[in-house]
Order: structure tokens, then sequence, then C-alpha cells
């Protein structure tokens, strides 16, 4: 557990070293809020170079309200499918979390 006072997770945390240490190069974002610390680690560990895995069903967010005059409420699930569409042009989006399978690192030969 990596505990957290930014949407980034990897912002001022030991994130990196940790998966670094542990020779992981694939990581799964999940969590809440999609729009915020969902999508806010998941464009660090991009950039950053690791593969990143974002299944539909492991974020989530609130409703928005509506706004009288301007819109109805938007659905939490439309929020969070907005908030992953962008990514998916560098990210691998899945339908569900139980489809998302990762292999062990093989560690070097020395």
């Amino acid at each position: 557990m990596v505990r957290k006072t930014y949407d980034d997770s990897f912002r001022e945390t030991p994130l990196r070293a940790l998966l670094t240490d542990a020779g992981v190069r694939s990581v799964a974002v999940c969590g809440l809020m999609s729009e915020m610390c969902v999508q806010a680690t998941a464009r660090t560990a991009l950039a950053l170079g690791y593969r990143v895995v974002l299944p539909y069903d492991g974020h989530a967010t609130h409703d928005v309200p509506a706004e009288p005059g301007v819109s109805d409420v938007v659905p939490a699930a439309v929020v969070a499918r907005v908030a992953a569409w962008p990514l998916s042009r560098d990210a691998d989006v899945t339908a569900r979390a139980a489809d998302v399978t990762f292999t062990a690192p093989v560690p070097p030969v020395l």
C-alpha cells in the first residue's frame, strides 16, 4: 500500500521506486475517481514507460449534477468512460478487471 496526498499516485510517493525495484513494467490502474486520480496516475505511468491496463469496471466516479439550462445529469458510467477514452490511444483499455493477466517478471541471470 502506498499512501498519497495528490491525485497522481506517483507524485511524492515511493511508488516508482517500488515498481522499479520489483521489476514491474506493466500496471493496472484502478480506483476512484476516474477523471482525477485514475487518469492522473495512468498518464504518469505512461509517461514513465509503463504498460498501462485500464479496466472499465476497475474505476468509478460520481454523477455530474445537472446544471439547469445547460445540461442534464451526466451518469457516473458516462463520466468514467469519457475519462478513460483519451487514454485508450496509449493504454490497454479492457472491459473487465477479471480479464487482466500479468506474468511475473523473470529475474536477470547473473
